[in-house]
Parts: structure tokens; C-alpha cells; sequence
């Protein structure tokens, strides 16, 4: 369903309730943030809504909605993610209840007492048990299936391939000495993290289950100004253990070796 830059289509906001039953809307307001997705607040007399509409796939390489719908699901319920009213993914539409709040920013990921805080989310995250129906992250896999939508040049060539073994190599250390699989949020950056009347994730779209590292990795790639915090952020997210340094280290060049091939599959340059 396509939309102008100010509106939703009439198709995608008949799926809002009380849309649907004919209402109009009381107010539309387009929301910023994000690059794979068009977004709106839209209250009606049935409540306050976010609907999201699909960008084009070349916006979304990696994205798997039945995943990301399992793995939001189970953050709702835990109270840590915005409820979902509706999915409706061959009409590329998801309504989630709107949620009052301050979107972080950057500063945030420098201030110490937010850093717990997040940290604290995601041990509760982190906790929750694992959806068996979702296949554990296979990063290698990731790093290929990015590689073949480059083409056959970019395929063939040693730097990319060398890349791809890379991160095959750096996912096993991760995965040595790992305490387990969970649920990871996978996409921390600002946007996606809403202050209100506590600290609720949003877009769940790169959520994978994996090893709780992979989500301290996601901030510091984002954000590397957050490691001279990194102590609390990882004592706030319950992860200890004598190899910690050393698999957070392979977990971030993981991170880092896939956000180059999702941004060279987008042909866009990296952006937090």
C-alpha cells in the first residue's frame, strides 16, 4: 500500500479501528524516525493508534514480519513493548496502541542512570522465555543471504567474501562460553526507545533470538561514546563472566560486518 509523504493510503487507514467502522479519524500526524518504514499517530474515537505501513523491500533487507510479530508479542505481554492491535502483512499494515513519551536521543546514551535503565529492560528482555517456533540467529547465514542480493560482482570479490568469513568466525566465539539464547531486540538505536512512564523498545523488526550480547554490541555501534559506561550497561543487563570482554569484542565485529552489507545492499551510507 503506497502513501504520499503526508498521508497514509485510505486502504492502510481502514485498517485503524474505528476507521473501519466508518468514523473518521480525529487526528493524523505523520511520525518521524526510521528508514524502512512510514509511520502515523492516528486517534479515532476508539483510541490512540501508531500505524505503520511497509516501505518498499529495498528498505528492508533481512526482515521477517512473522518473526518480528512473535518476538514483539512476547515484549508486550512482559510490558516491555507497545501492544499490537493488528497485522495484516499482505496488506503491509501493523496498528500498535500509541504510547505518550520522549523519544531518546543520542545525549541518553552518555548519562549513566539511563544506561541502567536500559540495561534493566533488557534483562527483563533478555529473561523472557524463547519462542521455540523462532529459529536461533545464524549470523553467517545473515551475512550471505546480504551478499547474494549484492550481485555477482560484489560475490565474487575477496574483500566481501573474506567479510563473510569473518563473521562466521566471530559468531563461534560469541557462542562459546554463551549462558544461553533470548530474545534481543537487535535495532537500539534512539528512535526506538521511548521514554515515558517507563522505558518501552519499539520496532522489533531486527529481533532475533540470540545471545544477549549481540544487544550491548547493537549499542556500541551505534553509539561507541556508551563504552566509557559500558561497566553499568552490562551490570544493569545481568551479563558477567571472565570471557565477557573478549565475546563482546567478536559480537560487535559481528554487528558491525553485518550493518555494512545491510547498508550495501540499500546502496544507502550508514545512519543512526
Amino acid at each position: 500500500m503506497s502513501a504520499n509523504a503526508g498521508q497514509p493510503s485510505a486502504a492502510a487507514l481502514a485498517w485503524v479501528p474505528g476507521v473501519r467502522s466508518g468514523l473518521a479519524p480525529l487526528r493524523i500526524e505523520k511520525l518521524l524516525g526510521g528508514s524502512v518504514n512510514d509511520s502515523w499517530r492516528v486517534d479515532t474515537e476508539r483510541g490512540r493508534f501508531v500505524l505503520r505501513v511497509d516501505g518498499p523491500p529495498w528498505r528492508r533487507p533481512g526482515v521477517e514480519r512473522e518473526r518480528e510479530h512473535i518476538l514483539h508479542e512476547a515484549a508486550a505481554r512482559a510490558g516491555l513493548a507497545p501492544r499490537i492491535v493488528l497485522q495484516a502483512p499482505d496488506a503491509g499494515v501493523r496498528v500498535c496502541e500509541y504510547l505518550d513519551g520522549r523519544s531518546w536521543t543520542a545525549a541518553d546514551f552518555v548519562q549513566p542512570l539511563q544506561l541502567r535503565r536500559l540495561g534493566d529492560q533488557l534483562a527483563h528482555l533478555h529473561a523472557l522465555p524463547v519462542p521455540l517456533e523462532v529459529e536461533p540467529f545464524d549470523p553467517g547465514a545473515c551475512a550471505r543471504a546480504y551478499l547474494s542480493q549484492l550481485g555477482d560482482e560484489p560475490a565474487a570479490d575477496p574483500n566481501t567474501r573474506a567479510q563473510v568469513a569473518s563473521v562466521d568466525a566471530a559468531a563461534l566465539r560469541v557462542a562459546a562460553g554463551t549462558r544461553g539464547l533470548a530474545i534481543v531486540h537487535g535495532d537500539l538505536a534512539h528512535g526506538n526507545l521511548l521514554d515515558g512512564e517507563r522505558l518501552w523498545l519499539l520496532d522489533f523488526e531486527y529481533a532475533q533470538v540470540a545471545d544477549p550480547l549481540y544487544d550491548i554490541a547493537c549499542v556500541l555501534a551505534y553509539y561507541p561514546e556508551a563504552r566509557v559506561q559500558i561497566a553499568s550497561l552490562l551490570s544493569a543487563a545481568n551479563l558477567n563472566g571472565a570471557d565477557l570482554a573478549e565475546r563482546l569484542a567478536a559480537a560487535e565485529s559481528v554487528y558491525a560486518t553485518l550493518s555494512e552489507l545491510w547498508h550495501a545492499v540499500r546502496a544507502d551510507e550508514p545512519s543512526r
